[in-house]
């Protein structure tokens, strides 16, 4: 079984009797169980809000909302009938911004753990 959906990382929504939601995809399966906390077992953060790293599709690096590193974003919520996945993050000076991304357009999701010296693991 590939983790990608007809050979594309985004899919096309057909998910072969995994989700009945048109948001049928790895990527927006895995947001709907974070932030539905539907997850079983220990995703990263065992129960604490998930902060992730976005790759979108077409793109090779995670998504930066500055120049500089990629953005570290906190999972708020996700809709299954819309696709939409809201996520929160830190700009310059700590102010808190909010972005909504479809899902069907993320292909990969970074898990970073906290803070702690070490470098972010890929899921």
């Amino acid at each position: 079984m590939s983790l990608f959906n007809n050979g594309s990382c985004c899919g096309n929504g057909n998910t072969a009797g995994t989700t009945k939601s048109k948001c049928g995809g790895c990527v927006c399966e895995l947001l709907n169980q974070l932030a539905n906390a539907r997850m079983n077992g220990n995703f990263c953060t065992m129960g604490q809000q998930q902060v992730v790293q976005l790759v979108l599709k077409g793109a090779s690096e995670p998504l930066s909302v500055a120049p500089g590193q990629a953005t570290d974003f906190t999972v708020v919520s996700f809709d299954p009938e819309t696709c939409c996945a809201v996520f929160s993050f830190r700009q310059t000076g700590n102010e808190t911004r909010t972005i909504v991304l479809d899902c069907r357009c993320i292909c990969a999701i970074i898990c970073v753990p906290e803070r702690n010296g070490g470098a972010p693991t890929a899921l």
